[in-house]
C-alpha cells in the first residue's frame, strides 16, 4: 500500500498522522471580487477605518456579526458610544473561497493557478553559531528495509459503549483470542492491537482471505457473557518500510505517517500489559506518588512516540506527570473535598459530580469484585432514598434494602448514594461500599494550588531529568525489544548525541548606550524612549495600616529616575473595598478626565475575579491599570521587581524600553537590512481553549502585530469562535481575513506606509493541522491584502512555534551549561532529530530558571521572502529579546508571547462574566461578548495587555 496516499486514515493520537487536506470542490472559484476596493493607502480608508463599527446581532451564530444595510423599514445604525472602540469595520464581508487544483491541493492566489500551496520543504541547514555537543531524549531505531507489516480489521461483538468505558477490556479479550487460537492462526506470528479496531501482524496470516468469526471464552462481570465473538477481516493495508527508505533516498517528499502510527502501536503494546496507560503515556504501578489534595494524586510516567529523524527512525521518550484519582473509598473521596460533612448542598453535589461523572468504582458486597461507572451522586441519603425491591415489589430505602437482601448494615446511612450505569436501570449504591478504581486520570480542571504543586514537583534539574528519562526509557525499550525485533525494529537504549550551535546574542540599544545580552539576560539602562506620569492615581484594596502610599510613590520615583521615567505626585489616592471598587473607580475617572494611569494594590491571595474587575474598568474607561499584589511589593520587593513593573508601565504608555541592534555579526547586519530595510509587520497569533468540564465555551483567538521597527508598539484583536460545524473548540482562526485587514489598516495609519513583508509567528498548531492552517490563515492574509488593493502582494513568511512537544536537550560537557545546568540561550538544532522533509528546527532561546528548559520547535510553513535557514533562526532568536516585561530573553518570540497574554486577558474577563455555557439550546451571543472585550479608543494601538 502506498503510505503517502492522502486518503489513508490518519494515525492515532493528537496531532499525529498525515496532515489532512481540507475538502473543497475541485475547480471551485472564489466569490466575485469587490468592484472598487478601497486602497490601503487611500485617505478615504485612513479616515473611515479609524473607527470601524461592528453590528451586534441578536441572533445566534459562530461569533461573527451579520453586516446589514438599513432597509426602508429599518433605522440606520446609530453611532456607537465614543468611549468604546468596536471590533470590526463596516466594509462588506467578501468571502474569498480557496481554489483547488485537480488533485485537491490549494492554489496559491499569489501565483498562477497551476502552482499549489504546499508545506515548505527544507532547502538547507544553518551553519551560524558556535558548535556544541548535545544529548537528546531520542533513541535510534534500526529498521529492516524489506519488512512488510500486514493490517487486519478487528470487531469485538460487545456494545461499543462498554468497550469505550473499559479501555483495557478489548486488549484483554484480544490477548485471550491470540492465546486460544495460537496453534490455528498465529503460529510464528506476533499480532498487536490498537485497542480499537486495527490488528497488525509481522507475517500474513495463512489461509485468511476473507472475514472469519472466532468465539472466545471470556468471562467478565462487565460483559456478563461466557463467550464473545471476534471478527477478523483482512484488508488491503500493508505497511512497507521501503516507503521510509524512499524518503531517506530523496525519492519522495511524502512521509508515511501510517508507518509511524503502526510503530507506536508495536512499541506500546507490551508496556500496556504492565503499565497504567492512555494514548502513548505509560505510568508504572506501585510508584510513590505526590498528594495534590481533594482525592487527587500526581503520578510520574513516560510518553513515547516514534518520529522520523533525518536519516533513520527515532523514538522520543520524555518524562510525564499527570493527575490521577486516588484509589480509596468513595466516602473518603467525599471527605477529602468536604471534611467532616454528612450532607451536601445542591451546588456542592454539582461540584462533586464534576469529578465523579464517568468515574469507575468497584464493589465487593456480592462476593466478587464488580466495576461500575458512575452516573451521578444524588442528594438524598441512603436512609431516605426510596427504591423498589424487584423481588417483592415493595418500596424501601437503600439502607433497608441492603440490610434485608445483602445482610449489610450501613455505617453511614446519612450519606448520599451514587447512581451507576446503565442509567435506565436506576441502580443506586451507598458511597461507603464503593472504591475508586486505581489508575483513572483526572481530566477535570485543577485548582491554582494543585497546578502550582504539579509545576513544583515536576521541575527537575537537567541532570536529574536526564537520568530519570534514561532509566524509564531503558525499562520501556526492554519490555518492547523482542516484540519490536519480530517486526524488523531494533531499538537502542542509549540517548542520541547530536551537534548543535549557539547563536550570538544581540546588542540592545538604550537611551544612554547599548548592552549585549549574555546568558539570556542583561542589565538595562535608561529607556530608549521614556514616558512620564503626570496624571496618575493609586487605589488600594489593602488597608491603611498595611500599605503606605507615600513610600510606594517614593519607591516608584527613585527607580523611575534611574530608568528615565519621571513621576509627579498622584492626583488621587483612595483606599477601597473590593465590593466598591468599580463604583469608586468610575467616580474617580469621572472627576479626573485626564487620568493616564492607575496603580491598583491587591490584597494577598487575590483571585482572578478581582483582577478581572480591574481590567474590566480599564477596557471600559480607557484608563490604563497596573495591578500589584501587596505581598509581591512588601515581601518580594527589590529594585528588579519594581523595575519590571516600570518596564510594563513604560510600554503601556507607548514608550520604547530598548531596541534591537543588528551589528553583532555580518549575518545580523545582513538580516537587519534584508528584513527591516522596508516596512515589515510582525504578527503573532494564539488560540486558547477551555477544560472539558467548563461547558461549551468558545475558543479565544488573539492576534497582535507590530506597528514600529523597534517591535515595541502593537495593535491587537480578539475573536471568540466555535468550530464551524459542531460548536466545539477550534484551533484555526476562522476570522483571520477580517482580522488581518483591520491590522493592515492600523499599520498603514500608524506608520504612514504599508508593509512590504509580513512575518507571521503562530503558536500551537499541531503537525496534523499544518495543511488546514495554510488553507485558512495564509489564504486569509492573501485575501485581506487583495481586498485592500488588488495588486498588493507583500511577501509572507509563516513560522509555526510549538512548545507542547517532548524534545529535551542536554549539554554533553558540563562546562557548556548555563548556571541552571541547562543548554545556553541561543542553542539551535536543525539536524539529525528534525524532520527529513519539512523546514523545522529547535531553538532554546532563554536561560533556565527552574527545572529543565524545553526548546521551542519551529516549522517554517511558508516563505515568500526566501530567507536562509541562518537568517530565520537568528531573527527568531532576536525577537525573543523584545519582550518588554523583563530584561531577559524569553522562550519564544515576543509577538507570539503577546498573543498568548492577550488570550489570557480575555479568558480571565470571560470567566468573570459568569455566563451559562452549559445550555446548548440558548448559548451566550459571541458577538455581544466580543464587544464587551473590545478595547476603549484610548487603548487603541497600545500594548495594554503587557
Amino acid at each position: 500500500m502506498n503510505n503517502s496516499n492522502p486518503n489513508t486514515p490518519r494515525g492515532r493520537g493528537r496531532g499525529r498522522g498525515k496532515p489532512t487536506q481540507t475538502t473543497g470542490p475541485v475547480g471551485s472559484t472564489p466569490a466575485t471580487p469587490q468592484q472598487n476596493p478601497t486602497p490601503i493607502n487611500s485617505p478615504q480608508n485612513q479616515n473611515e477605518q479609524k473607527s470601524p463599527q461592528r453590528n451586534v446581532p441578536t441572533g445566534r451564530g459562530r461569533g461573527r456579526a451579520q453586516h446589514k444595510k438599513p432597509g426602508a423599514d429599518e433605522p440606520a445604525q446609530q453611532t456607537p458610544s465614543p468611549e468604546k472602540e468596536p471590533l470590526a469595520n463596516q466594509v462588506a464581508e467578501l468571502q474569498i473561497a480557496p481554489k483547488y487544483d485537480a488533485n485537491g491541493k490549494i492554489i496559491n492566489p499569489w501565483t498562477s493557478k497551476n502552482k499549489t500551496l504546499e508545506l515548505m520543504h527544507r532547502k538547507d541547514y544553518g551553519v551560524e553559531g558556535k558548535p556544541i555537543d548535545l544529548y537528546t531524549n531520542f533513541y535510534e531505531i534500526n529498521h529492516k528495509p524489506t519488512m512488510k507489516i500486514h493490517q487486519y480489521e478487528i470487531t469485538i461483538e460487545i456494545p461499543e459503549k462498554i468497550l469505550k468505558s473499559n479501555k483495557s477490556l478489548a486488549v484483554d479479550i484480544f490477548n485471550r483470542m491470540v492465546s486460544d487460537y495460537r496453534d490455528v492462526y498465529f503460529t510464528g506470528i506476533h499480532p498487536v492491537f490498537d485497542g480499537s479496531r486495527i490488528m497488525y501482524t509481522n507475517k500474513r496470516i495463512p489461509n485468511l482471505d476473507k472475514m472469519i468469526q472466532l468465539p472466545v471464552k471470556f468471562q467478565s462481570n462487565i460483559t456478563r457473557l461466557e463467550a464473545i465473538n471476534i471478527q477478523i477481516r483482512p484488508t488491503q493495508g500493508v505497511i512497507e518500510f521501503s516507503e521510509i527508505e524512499k524518503v531517506y533516498k530523496n525519492e519522495t517528499k511524502d512521509l508515511p505517517y501510517n508507518l509511524f502510527s503502526c510503530a507506536d502501536i508495536i512499541l506500546g503494546f507490551m508496556p500496556k500489559m504492565s503499565y497504567v496507560s492512555y494514548g502513548r503515556n505509560y505510568f508504572p504501578r506501585g510508584q510513590t506518588v505526590a498528594d495534590l489534595g481533594n482525592g487527587i494524586q500526581l503520578w510520574s510516567g513516560s510518553v513515547m512516540a516514534v518520529k522520523p529523524g533525518q536519516w533513520k527512525l527515532l523514538v522520543n521518550i520524555d518524562e510525564k506527570h499527570t493527575a490521577f484519582y486516588k484509589e480509596q473509598s468513595l466516602k473518603d473521596f467525599l471527605t477529602s473535598i468536604y471534611p467532616n460533612r454528612q450532607s451536601f448542598k445542591s451546588f456542592e453535589i454539582s461540584k462533586i459530580n464534576d469529578h465523579l461523572k464517568g468515574l469507575q468504582v468497584q464493589v465487593t458486597h456480592n462476593g466478587h469484585p464488580r466495576k461500575h461507572r458512575v452516573v451521578a451522586l444524588k442528594e438524598e441519603p441512603a436512609n431516605k432514598h426510596l427504591m423498589t425491591d424487584n423481588n417483592t415489589g415493595l418500596k424501601m430505602t437503600i439502607e433497608s434494602y441492603f440490610k434485608k437482601n445483602k445482610d449489610i448494615t450501613l455505617q453511614f446511612p446519612q450519606l448520599p448514594c451514587v447512581q451507576v450505569e446503565p442509567k435506565n436501570r436506576d441502580i443506586y449504591l451507598p458511597v461507603e461500599l464503593c472504591t475508586i478504581v486505581e489508575g483513572q486520570r483526572c481530566i477535570r480542571s485543577l485548582s491554582e494550588k494543585q497546578i502550582a504543586d504539579i509545576i513544583r514537583t515536576s521541575a527537575k534539574r537537567p541532570d536529574v531529568k536526564k537520568r530519570n528519562i534514561d532509566s524509564a526509557a531503558k525499562k520501556l525499550i526492554d519490555s518492547s525489544y523482542e516484540l519490536a525485533k519480530s517486526y524488523g525494529l531494533e531499538l537502542s537504549d542509549r540517548p542520541m548525541k547530536v551537534k548543535g550551535r549557539v547563536l550570538q546574542a544581540p546588542n540592545l540599544n538604550y537611551g544612554n548606550g547599548s548592552v549585549t545580552a549574555s546568558a539570556g539576560q542583561w542589565r538595562g539602562k535608561r529607556m530608549k524612549t521614556s514616558r512620564s506620569l503626570t496624571n496618575w492615581g493609586l487605589m488600594s484594596m489593602a488597608s491603611k495600616d498595611r500599605f503606605d502610599p507615600r513610600k510606594f510613590k517614593n519607591d516608584l520615583a527613585k527607580e523611575g529616575s534611574n530608568m528615565g521615567i519621571i513621576f509627579s505626585d498622584p492626583v488621587v489616592v483612595r483606599y477601597v473595598e473590593e465590593r466598591n471598587f468599580l463604583r469608586i473607580g468610575e467616580e474617580i475617572i469621572e472627576q479626573h478626565k485626564n487620568l493616564q494611569y492607575m496603580f491598583v494594590i491587591l490584597p494577598p491571595n487575590t483571585n482572578n475575579n478581582t483582577y478581572s474587575m480591574v481590567k474590566e474598568m480599564e477596557v471600559s474607561s480607557g484608563v490604563l491599570t497596573q495591578c500589584i499584589r501587596l505581598d509581591t511589593y512588601q515581601k518580594k520587593f527589590k529594585p528588579q521587581t519594581l523595575g519590571n513593573i516600570l518596564l510594563k508601565t513604560n510600554t503601556k504608555l507607548g514608550g520604547v524600553n530598548w531596541e534591537l541592534a543588528y551589528n553583532m555579526s555580518p549575518l545580523a547586519n545582513q538580516m537587519g537590512k534584508f528584513v527591516f530595510s522596508e516596512p515589515v509587520m510582525i504578527v503573532g497569533a494564539d488560540v486558547t481553549h477551555w477544560a472539558r468540564d467548563e461547558g461549551n465555551k468558545p475558543s479565544i483567538a488573539g492576534v497582535v502585530c507590530t506597528l514600529d521597527r523597534a517591535c515595541s508598539k502593537y495593535a491587537s484583536r480578539i475573536r471568540l469562535q466555535h468550530h464551524k460545524r459542531n460548536r466545539t473548540s477550534d484551533e484555526i482562526i476562522r476570522d483571520f481575513k477580517d482580522i488581518m485587514k483591520e491590522l493592515l489598516i492600523e499599520f498603514r495609519i500608524t506608520s504612514k506606509r504599508k508593509p512590504s513583508k509580513i512575518l507571521y509567528y503562530r503558536d500551537g498548531v499541531s503537525q496534523g493541522q499544518f495543511i488546514q492552517t495554510l488553507t485558512e490563515e495564509i489564504a486569509g492574509i492573501q485575501a485581506a491584502c487583495k481586498e485592500l488593493e488588488p495588486d498588493y502582494q507583500p511577501k509572507i513568511t509563516y513560522i509555526n512555534a510549538q512548545k507542547r512537544h517532548h524534545t529535551r536537550l542536554y549539554c554533553a560537557e558540563p562546562r557548556d551549561t548555563d548556571r541552571s545546568g541547562n543548554v545556553p540561550a541561543g542553542t539551535v538544532v536543525d539536524r539529525e532529530i528534525t524532520n527529513p522533509i519539512h523546514f523545522d528546527f529547535y531553538l532554546n532561546s532563554h536561560s533556565g530558571i527552574q527545572g529543565t528548559n524545553r526548546p521551542c520547535h519551529y516549522t517554517v510553513l511558508y516563505d515568500d521572502s526566501d530567507m536562509s535557514p541562518d537568517m530565520v533562526q537568528l531573527l527568531t532568536f532576536y525577537l525573543c529579546h523584545t519582550y518588554a516585561r523583563c530584561s531577559r530573553s524569553v522562550s519564544y518570540p515576543a509577538p507570539t508571547y503577546y498573543a498568548h497574554l492577550l488570550c489570557a486577558r480575555a479568558r480571565t474577563m470571560l470567566s468573570a462574566m459568569r455566563l451559562n455555557w452549559f445550555d446548548a439550546a440558548k448559548p451566550p451571543n459571541l458577538s455581544q461578548i466580543e464587544y464587551k472585550l473590545a478595547q476603549h479608543k484610548n487603548l487603541k494601538n497600545i500594548s495594554y495587555f503587557v
